[in-house]
């Protein structure tokens, strides 16, 4: 029996195609492979760049919210203050006609700085020294533009404090003058003078 033999050659193209779409989809996820991980560093720097940004406000508003607490702070230490030195005057003018008389501290009898002695002790609990001279070392040095109701005001001679009062606003200062004179308000008659705050 005669076998048929076919001149055609045996298919291989199947193979070939095979490999030839396998060699394809290998391409086609080698490319989609690379796409797919370089979406993932875009993604974490996206994420972070909000993270800093969102600290950056965070800490931003911190700084606002430290900033207007030391300020309502100083304004409440400033008011007290004020308060304290309108005291102070206050209980100044009410010895206001008692007669002056040197070394005397009150509370019937003053001389300049037992006067301011007396008056800080009363007002604010302040204790000072019965000299004028020695009284210009304690409190808080202020400018003369500065100075408000209730500071210290020391009149100098030189370096030396010679006379003591306490400041009353417009220029003026409550204090035992001297021998013959009485507890009054006053010009501040010298410009050789420092300021000290005590409250």
């Amino acid at each position: 029996m005669r076998v048929r033999t076919s001149s055609r050659p045996a298919r291989t193209l199947g193979t070939g195609t095979l490999a030839l779409s396998v060699g394809l989809g290998l391409l086609t996820g080698g490319l989609g492979t690379p796409q797919s991980a370089s979406a993932a560093p875009q993604s974490s720097a996206v994420a972070a760049t909000q993270v800093f940004s969102q600290s950056s406000v965070a800490f931003s508003q911190a700084g606002i919210t430290v900033k207007a607490a030391a300020s309502k702070a100083a304004a409440s230490k400033a008011a007290k203050s004020k308060a304290a030195g309108k005291r102070v005057v206050t209980e100044a003018a009410r010895h206001k006609g008692k007669k002056y008389k040197f070394g005397a501290a009150g509370p019937k009898r003053f001389d300049c700085s037992g006067y301011t002695k007396y008056v800080y002790k009363k007002a604010a609990g302040k204790k000072l020294p019965h000299k004028a001279n020695s009284q210009q070392r304690y409190g808080k040095a202020v400018s003369k533009s500065a100075k408000r109701p209730g500071d210290l005001i020391i009149i100098r001679k030189g370096s030396r404090g010679t006379h003591a009062g306490i400041y009353a606003g417009g220029g003026k200062m409550w204090s035992a003058p001297r021998t013959g004179k009485t507890v009054s308000k006053q010009k501040i008659w010298s410009k050789n003078y420092v300021v000290r705050r005590l409250v």
